[in-house]
């Protein structure tokens, strides 16, 4: 059975899926990885471990067939076994591919970003392939924001109830009794400053209906912020400042000028029997006069803060008497 063996030592450098192990159900990334290994693999060679290549001649019609027999026959003994298959519905209780590696660890599947600026559908086939409908959206924020949940929509069974007598769990929203949470590991780091910090979302494993989630990332240079609405947050760019009243723009520059900011701004428009903001533009700044009124104030990426302006003193601030979500202030 010289060719059986011939073809053994052709596959056993490529065979790096072992039964029994999370990734190794047929559809998993690591049987991807070896079909595509043994597709890529040269003709005729071999390798014979670091260093050395073993080169064989041609295979006639016969050997070529009774290789591609071994081959089909190696990888699906590989690929499948019943360790593989959680609580009988064949989903893979781990997967990792380039941007995330999610496994089960207990009531919760636990999913560690590798690459935050990787494509969504990266996140999504992962989450997928363990049996969660997750569709998570890394997206550019300030330094303060990265690793922070902007937004979330949860939908379908298993989602949280609101109860009225029950207050809100501050660790995230419950589905099914399980917390929905984002969290840095180690804990506490800070992933823009620390490369060995990694952002960490768990998801509860019964979890059966849909997840749409947004989460920050660290902007590159140039990007726009996401979480634009927190400059005057803690930590942000314009933490301290107080708009609630409108402030002069004169009075607000002198802020920007000493935490070293460029200013842009936009101007405001109310709806005169409502006095709600009806929209705003962007404004020149020779046309901002020092007695105009700032009242509020976002950050649009490094060093850039964009100033909300009106002429005149108006009756209210229109970003708090309900026409748009208020500062952060």
């Amino acid at each position: 059975m010289r060719n059986v063996d011939e073809i053994n030592e052709l596959l056993r450098p490529l065979a790096r899926v072992e039964p029994g192990q999370p990734d190794s159900r047929a559809s998993g990334a690591g049987a991807r990885t070896l079909l595509a290994s043994i597709a890529a693999q040269e003709p005729g060679t071999a390798s014979g471990g670091p260093g050395r290549t073993r080169r064989y001649a041609p295979p006639g019609p016969r050997r070529l067939a009774l290789g591609l027999t071994t081959v089909a026959v190696l990888a699906t003994g590989i690929v499948v076994g019943p360790s593989l298959l959680e609580d009988g519905r064949g989903v893979a209780v781990s997967y990792a591919n380039s941007a995330v590696e999610i496994r089960r660890e207990g009531d919760h599947y636990v999913a560690r970003i590798k690459d935050p600026f990787a494509d969504h559908d990266k996140y999504t086939e992962a989450f997928h392939a363990v049996g969660l409908n997750v569709d998570l959206r890394p997206v550019p924020v300030s330094p303060g924001g990265v690793g922070k949940i902007l937004g979330m929509i949860i939908a379908g069974k298993g989602s949280s109830r609101s109860d009225p007598e029950v207050r809100p769990d501050p660790s995230g929203p419950r589905l099914n009794g399980a917390v929905l949470s984002m969290e840095t590991a180690p804990k506490g780091c800070r992933p823009e400053q620390d490369g060995q910090c990694v952002m960490v979302m768990r998801i509860p494993a019964d979890f059966t209906g849909r997840v749409d989630v947004r989460l920050g990332r660290q902007a590159k240079p140039g990007e726009e912020y996401a979480n634009f609405d927190s400059a005057m947050a803690p930590g942000e760019m314009f933490d301290g400042v107080r708009l609630r009243n409108g402030r002069p723009a004169d009075d607000v520059l002198a802020e920007v000028r000493t935490r070293d900011l460029t200013a842009v701004f936009s101007l405001v428009r109310t709806d005169g029997k409502t006095g709600f903001m009806s929209s705003f533009e962007p404004l020149p700044a020779n046309r901002v006069g020092p007695g105009w009124i700032v009242w509020n104030a976002w950050q649009v990426r490094a060093g850039v803060i964009r100033l909300l302006v009106t002429p005149e003193r108006l009756p209210e601030n229109p970003f708090y008497n309900g026409s748009a979500p208020p500062p952060a202030s």
